[in-house]
């Protein structure tokens, strides 16, 4: 009798840990089904706006791409832009949506004192020397924008000239962007001045020549995180040259149109800034996705 007892007492005591099991299990459970619910909801709701979003990145960059093949063999945004109209619209419809590809003239180069012009022929080694800033049209607060600077160097002398440098002051706001520089070989040295940056380029042997009435356009890119609004930019620098005997230094100054911050429509737009040079050849400078 005592045996039976004893078995008895033993199964109702495993049957009150499974119980004890069982209520912790359906606790766990009921902490946990909900969350995973919301996550699953989440994810599920994400796959249309995730494939929406990459169809219209994909359409811009499609447009892009059509953009560039008509700057470089079509004939219609040419005929189109002019000084007197330097912004041209074109919708094209990709996907099913109609897309709009804007094409702009950059203007000239400009410093301090005023619009960048070429100067007359001279005789002996001058060059004149501009700077662009090129912001994108508008960024999303919180996001990077970048911005191209466009350094043109023109010799209007009747004798052709070397490279030694190039020495460029940055906006405190901006910075710049690593390997982003499109010029002769030269080695940089960033040096951190207060609040601004400087970037000094040493071009390296053999120095880059400029023949009588030719350009060299140098490119790099900086980026900033930015207030809301409208901003503008500005910098300087100067460009170091052999002539005869004695090294020379020309110094130049531009800045950049208002860029806008913190606007955002909801779509996807592709900002691209290219250069054509005289041959048709087209030059990506920089790009940014919003």
């Amino acid at each position: 009798m005592n045996n039976i007892k004893s078995d008895g007492v033993k199964r109702n005591r495993q049957r009150g840990g499974a119980l004890i099991l069982v209520m912790i299990a359906l606790s766990v459970g009921s902490l946990i089904i909900v969350p995973t619910l919301d996550y699953v909801y989440t994810g599920l709701k994400r796959v249309p706006i995730s494939e929406r979003l990459l169809m219209e990145q994909y359409s811009a960059d499609a447009a892009i791409e059509y953009g560039l093949w008509d700057l470089a063999y079509g004939d219609n945004t040419t005929d189109d832009l002019s000084p007197d109209n330097p912004e041209e619209d074109t919708i094209i419809n990709i996907n099913g949506e109609n897309i709009t590809l804007n094409t702009s003239i950059s203007m000239s180069p400009t410093s301090e004192n005023g619009s960048f012009s070429v100067p007359p022929p001279q005789s002996g080694i001058h060059l004149a020397v501009g700077m662009d800033i090129l912001p994108p049209v508008w960024t999303k607060a919180g996001n990077k924008a970048y911005l191209t600077h466009v350094i043109y160097i023109y010799n209007y002398g009747t004798a052709s000239t070397h490279l030694k440098g190039l020495f460029q002051e940055l906006d405190p706001r901006l910075n710049y962007v690593p390997n982003s520089y499109e010029g002769p070989d030269g080695i940089l040295t960033r040096t951190p001045v207060d609040d601004y940056w400087t970037l000094y380029w040493e071009f390296t042997e053999p120095l880059p020549k400029i023949n009588s009435q030719d350009w060299m356009v140098i490119t790099f890119t900086t980026w900033t995180l930015d207030d809301m609004g409208e901003q503008e930019y500005g910098g300087s620098g100067w460009v170091e040259y052999a002539a005869f005997s004695e090294d020379q230094k020309e110094s130049y100054s531009g800045d950049s149109g208002p860029a806008s911050f913190g606007l955002y429509d909801g779509s996807c737009t592709m900002l691209v800034n290219v250069g054509v040079t005289e041959t048709g050849e087209i030059i990506i400078r920089s790009w940014q996705v919003e």
